[in-house]
């Protein structure tokens, strides 16, 4: 998904054409039970397309001599997928024995992605639901939508609502059957949440557009719509328009109670509170939780009561011993390294077995020193971002470490992504320094040109890092 605009979904339809003309008519293997899920990659990014379930990676396809690659899948039932590219990927909806293909550019990610076969209509549909949304909410504001009062606001929300369900009944349309009752409910979330997420935050940004000096006062009924909403739809929860809403409306609810006092209240506290009290898919609230006590630990701002405050309610309400662990490393590797300090002696192995000293890399260089994490999902985040720091920093160098794989895997890893083997390293379990670097998260030690380390306890994926390599090269 990218932050672009737009294909209308006219032009969209009218391209399947095109589609299938390049790849041809595949049939539903209903003989054999078989999902298909393939297509064309123009300007392919790396040699491999990931298919993923609820952002849990289920197969890797390599893409062919013609940009091409396919996916034959079976045990699939009706709902969510998505697709992942280099530092791209989109959902898709598929049923059993569907035959989908797709075809784009990753020059032009969204705006280029067209579906042909099985499911084209619903799914052309739903990227084209999305890109017009990327591009309502930036003119949303641009027209000065957020200065508007509740009253006109209520009036602009209910035109747009009737717009979006009679582009949706045009689909409903031109489909021989009735759709999925899960398909309708993504295609109504897909309507309805962004509507939520704009009224969400309206009173906030009302408040920043007019330079008041509190809140805009609401109607008793303005926030009747959370009464339509389930706050624990495991069937939504990786779907991009309800989980952006539910991530929003915690992190409001939580920061309307800091402001009625912000010189007392823990805000990190205050969050972790309100996500136990709505979140009730397990997993989901782990991660939750986790993520900010995370950001406490290498939050310098943070107080040590405040610290310990956090830390005693994260372990009694997370259920994750993993994410519990990992915590707790976390925790006794914050301190290991100071701002200031030289960086301890790391020995690591290259892609070609030779034993090289991570210390004469750094030596003269601004550098940033990442650890690869175990899970694919959280290893696709980081190679996300490394891709676009590495084109906004050429003055940096960037080097990867594994800690877990085995050094074959690891080999194929790297030669999967298309890095750059000369700054791709491994690290043996054996080495006398591994317990500074082990875990399972993207840690990150960030070194100046002196060999002393400028931050040593930070995620790569963190939102402040870009704010830490300037800091860098500033010094």
């Amino acid at each position: 998904m990218k932050k672009n605009y737009s294909l209308s979904l006219v032009n969209l339809f009218l391209t399947i054409g095109v589609l299938l003309i390049t790849f041809g008519c595949i049939d539903k293997s209903k003989e054999n039970n078989i999902t298909f899920f393939g297509g064309k990659i123009k300007n392919p990014k790396e040699g491999y397309v990931y298919f993923a379930k609820n952002n849990v990676y289920i197969d890797t396809a390599r893409i062919d001599s013609k940009n091409k690659f396919s996916f034959h899948l079976d045990s699939i039932v009706p709902g969510i997928y998505s697709f992942h590219h280099g530092d791209e990927y989109q959902i898709f909806y598929l049923e059993p024995n569907d035959s989908l293909q797709i075809y784009l550019n990753t020059w032009d990610f969204d705006e280029s992605l067209i579906y042909s076969g099985t499911q084209a209509n619903k799914n052309n549909y739903l990227i084209g639901q999305w890109l017009y949304q990327e591009k309502y909410q930036k003119n949303f504001h641009i027209n000065h939508g957020y200065e508007l009062d509740e009253k006109e606001l209520n009036k602009v929300i209910e035109s747009e609502l009737s717009k979006r369900l009679g582009t949706y009944n045009d689909l409903l349309m031109t489909e021989e059957e009735k759709p999925s009752i899960i398909f309708d409910k993504l295609a109504k979330a897909g309507i309805d949440f962004p509507i939520y997420y704009l009224k969400e935050v309206y009173p906030f940004e009302n408040k920043y557009a007019l330079k008041l000096d509190a809140l805009p006062k609401l109607s008793d009924s303005y926030y009747d719509f959370h009464e339509k909403i389930d706050f624990n739809d495991e069937s939504l929860l990786f779907f991009g328009p309800y989980r952006m809403y539910i991530l929003k409306y915690l992190k409001l609810k939580a920061y309307k109670q800091y402001l009625e006092n912000p010189k007392k209240l823990n805000s990190s506290l205050i969050y972790m509170k309100v996500v136990n009290e709505e979140i009730k898919i397990e997993r989901f609230k782990n991660r939750l939780l986790a993520g900010r006590c995370w950001s406490a630990i290498h939050n310098k701002g943070t107080t040590d009561d405040e610290m310990k405050s956090i830390e005693e309610y994260f372990f009694e309400n997370c259920s994750d011993e993993s994410l519990i662990d990992e915590i707790k490393i976390s925790k006794k590797q914050k301190n290991q390294f100071k701002h200031g300090d030289k960086l301890p002696e790391v020995n690591a192995y290259d892609i070609n077995g030779n034993k090289v000293s991570i210390n004469d890399i750094t030596q003269n260089n601004n550098t940033v020193i990442y650890f690869w994490p175990k899970h694919e999902e959280y290893i696709q985040s980081l190679y996300v971002k490394l891709v676009k720091l590495k084109k906004e920093n050429p003055d940096l160098i960037f080097i990867g470490i594994e800690r877990d794989k085995v050094s074959e895997d690891w080999v194929k890893f790297v030669k999967s992504k298309n890095l750059s083997e000369e700054n791709q390293f491994i690290i043996s379990k054996n080495s006398i320094n591994y317990s500074f670097f082990q875990g399972d998260m993207s840690r990150t030690i960030i070194v100046n040109k002196e060999g002393n380390i400028h931050n040593g306890y930070l995620f790569f994926t963190d939102k402040n890092f870009e704010h830490q390599l300037t800091k860098l090269k500033k010094h």
